[in-house]
């Protein structure tokens, strides 16, 4: 396939050079030249590129980070990465799932797919600040309604379980069963209690083995 460019004229494509006498059109244009299409369009786009490939891991399902495979559990949040015997202890599960050693109190956050384990001697302290809550600040880091030093979950050595939201108080409340929690008083808790933290954030209190509750 050529196109027709204009040429430097003389020329024509028979040989000749001259047009012996004759002063009509005879089919050529002396002004013009034949050349390749590729001359004339420029050389063809290069593809784009291949895109980048995905980073690999799995999400955690307490916090949604992206983990690396075969991370036994996130470092953000501490939740449980895939199966194991502790499998619904530390993210996702089902009710019947055993609880982790020492354990027979936990917080289960279904929004979240995160369940927090309370031991005896251990208070499960709930909120946003890293220090003063490590175990359950990596959830909560981008949930404003839950404050910094929300609330504080314990299991005395007779077995009963007690919630107590922080003496300051919090600007967000905290809620057992709908009814509003005042700050430094602590409240009794049983086998499933809903646990409100905010407006948005509850759980359920799960209770097993001996002992009051």
């Amino acid at each position: 396939m050529t196109t027709p460019v204009r040429g430097t004229g003389g020329d024509r494509d028979d040989g000749s050079n001259r047009y012996d006498g004759y002063d009509g059109y005879d089919g050529y244009d002396d002004d013009w030249e034949s050349v390749l299409d590729e001359e004339v369009r420029g050389p063809l786009p290069l593809p784009p590129p291949p895109p980048d490939s995905a980073p690999t891991g799995v999400r955690c399902p307490g916090c949604a980070a992206l983990v690396p495979p075969g991370t036994p559990r996130c470092p953000r949040c501490l939740a449980r990465i895939g199966g194991g015997g502790e499998e619904g202890w530390g993210g996702g599960g089902g009710d019947d799932a055993p609880a982790p050693p020492g354990a027979r109190v936990v917080l289960r956050f279904d929004t979240l797919a995160l369940s927090l384990p309370v031991r005896p001697g251990e208070p499960l302290r709930l909120g946003r600040d890293t220090d003063w809550a490590p175990a359950s600040s990596g959830a909560f880091a981008e949930l404003t309604t839950v404050s910094r030093r929300h609330a504080s979950v314990s299991a005395d050595p007779d077995g009963s379980v007690w919630v107590t939201e922080e003496s300051d108080g919090t600007m967000n409340g905290t809620w057992v069963n709908g009814a509003h929690l005042l700050p430094g008083e602590r409240h009794r808790l049983r086998h499933g209690d809903r646990l409100q933290l905010g407006h948005r954030v509850a759980c359920t209190v799960r209770i097993t083995g001996d002992g009051p509750c």
